[in-house]
């Protein structure tokens, strides 16, 4: 919720919290923004109510005492409930407007608690997110919530009264944390004073990065899964998360398509810049099978779960046969209609026609009738086509559709002779893992249905990772994303130049980055395009990323209409 990153209504976010504080002349280091993008306008007032009664560069540098946690971003969520409930007491009686703002602010919060995916409800910390149910709670039923146990107490320290000023507010958060939080760590606290050095940052990005990638799995923790497969994964040291990490994704996808100098070199090539801490794997669709004294304990559990989502997604397809053919017909004609006129025909011999007058002579010497040609029933082989799919965990609720959709584009293409080809992505414990689910020269196309969504999506580097699965396609290539255009991962991003603090991949910074790998290639001559399947708040990221070359689809009915539209605008403008 509250966010040191810069978006696009930060200008709209710090006048709000400059109106609330009554001046003009600081820069505020924190911004509240909606998960939307948006300025959030109850919050930054409140972020601009600490200018006006407390002591702002005091309460700075409390939030500063911590911020080296790995916990950072969701002892910040506690500590302003605290900051909060204070403000709004001190702030009340002078600005009444505050209530009904404040009531506003917990519709919103139940509201979107009933829309989060799988991956947020991993990210959230349980003992954080149970005191922002009880507080907006609260403000809904105008009373005091009674909740006995731990929860309870921890709520009543959070109800910081108005007549408490900066020492005693800080002095209260501080002990919450200490005595129900358990946090010793304090640094660059106002009692302490301790600088950050260049070596105590670089050990803060990497503890940071730890803790980060110990909370990332396939499977969500503490969802009918055992004791065993929540427990924490890995150990301390870098280079020995990385083997482990290296193994944890080998286990559950089996061995890279591509031996350990081929991905030297990718990983050198693909993976800098935002990327620099990332690794890629690339993966069949049925793994080859592994000894079990190699898989990860969580390995068996996700096996397990992928071949009952297989049988689903099959079900579905079965249910939904005549639909699906329906579709098939459909885009087919679209497409047959405009690979008419782009594709020629290959030119065959023929006892008529026009004739080949290198061969001319063959007529009368050799009696050979077959020195004419005529366009043949074959077309050229250059364009072919990949179909890129978003298999991060927030397409969980829509996985049989999605697999359906594939299924339907690709053999539409393939009864048009366009070479296809069908991968999924999601990204784990710092890997993006891209899974080869057809082929080009395929013909069979089951194995689309082995489509499994679970973990987070890194798409800029999902999208520059697949271009080396398009190396033996067409001189022509199209690029197809289903996508909710929402790219999100666990793996945080290097820091900004002057600054110690990773940056998350998610909002604004990783819409940025895959619109910068959807320029690239399209740079290199593929045409990139996008079909859309997710929320209307996500909506401006799609525009952003894939500018005109992109559809939504609502129901599965619409997607030869919409597929249509984008391959035959896609396709006159590679003519072009």
């Amino acid at each position: 919720m509250k966010s040191r990153r810069v978006g696009s209504e930060q200008r709209r976010a710090m006048n709000q919290i400059w109106n609330a504080a009554g001046r003009y002349d600081f820069d505020a280091p924190f911004m509240a923004f909606t998960p939307d993008g948006g300025a959030d306008f109850y919050f930054n007032t409140v972020i601009g109510l600490t200018e006006k009664w407390l002591d702002a560069e005091a309460l700075r540098t409390f939030f500063l005492s911590y911020a080296h946690s790995p916990r950072a971003e969701h002892y910040d969520t506690l500590m302003w409930l605290g900051v909060e409930h204070c403000l709004y007491e001190k702030e009340i009686e002078e600005r009444p407007m505050l209530r009904s703002m404040r009531r506003a602010y917990a519709e919103r919060f139940f509201r979107e608690e009933q829309t989060l995916s799988r991956q947020e409800m991993m990210a959230q910390m349980p003992k954080v997110y149970e005191q922002q149910q009880i507080r907006w709670r609260e403000v809904l039923e105008e009373q005091q919530t009674k909740k006995g146990g731990a929860a309870g107490r921890i709520a009543e320290k959070l109800r910081i009264p108005g007549s408490a000023d900066t020492a005693e507010l800080i002095d209260r958060l501080r002990h919450i944390l200490v005595d129900d939080f358990r946090f010793r760590g304090f640094r660059l606290s106002a009692h302490e004073g301790i600088p950050i050095s260049a070596q105590l940052g670089e050990v803060l990005r990497n503890f940071m990065r730890r803790e980060s990638k110990q909370h990332d799995s396939l499977m969500v923790r503490g969802v009918g899964t055992s004791a065993e497969a929540r427990a924490p994964f890995g150990s301390s040291r870098q280079l020995e998360r990385s083997e482990e990490d290296e193994a944890y994704v080998r286990s559950c996808f089996g061995a890279c398509l591509f031996d350990n100098a081929q991905m030297q070199l990718l990983e050198n090539a693909i993976c800098t810049d935002a990327h620099e801490e990332c690794r890629l794997w690339y993966a069949k669709a049925e793994p080859d099978p592994v000894p079990d004294e190699m898989l990860h304990k969580e390995a068996k559990l996700l096996a397990a779960d992928i071949r009952k989502q297989h049988a689903r997604n099959v079900a579905f397809y079965n249910k939904s046969a005549v639909l699906i053919a329906a579709g098939i017909r459909a885009l087919s004609a679209q497409l047959d209609a405009i690979l008419s006129t782009y594709l020629q025909p290959l030119p065959e011999r023929s006892r008529a026609g026009d004739l080949t007058a290198a061969k001319a002579y063959r007529l009368k010497l050799l009696h050979d009738p077959y020195v004419f040609t005529r366009p043949g029933d074959e077309v050229e082989n250059n364009l072919s086509v990949d179909i890129l799919l978003d298999a991060s965990s927030s397409r969980a609720s829509a996985q049989e559709i999605i697999a359906a959709q594939a299924f339907i584009l690709a053999k539409s293409l393939m009864r048009c002779h366009v070479p296809v080809q069908v991968s999924a992505f999601r990204s784990v414990k710092g890997f993006t893992v891209t899974q080869l689910l057809k082929s080009y020269t395929e013909a069979d196309l089951n194995k689309i249905f082995r489509y499994y969504a679970a973990g987070w999506n890194r798409d800029g580097l999902a999208v520059r990772a697949v271009e080396k699965l398009t190396e033996k396609g067409g001189e022509k290539k199209l690029l197809l994303v289903l996508t909710d255009a929402h790219p999100n991962d666990s793996q945080k991003m290097p820091p900004e130049e002057g600054s110690i603090f990773m940056r998350e991949y998610d909002g604004l910074a990783a819409v940025d980055d895959t619109i910068e790998a959807v320029k690239e290639l399209r740079e290199k001559g593929y045409m990139v395009g996008a079909i859309f399947t997710g929320k209307t708040s996500y909506l401006e990221n799609l525009h952003a990323i894939y500018g005109k070359y992109y559809v939504r689809i609502r129901k599965t009915e619409q997607l030869a209409v919409g597929a249509g539209t984008l391959l035959t605008s896609m396709l006159r403008e590679l003519r072009n």
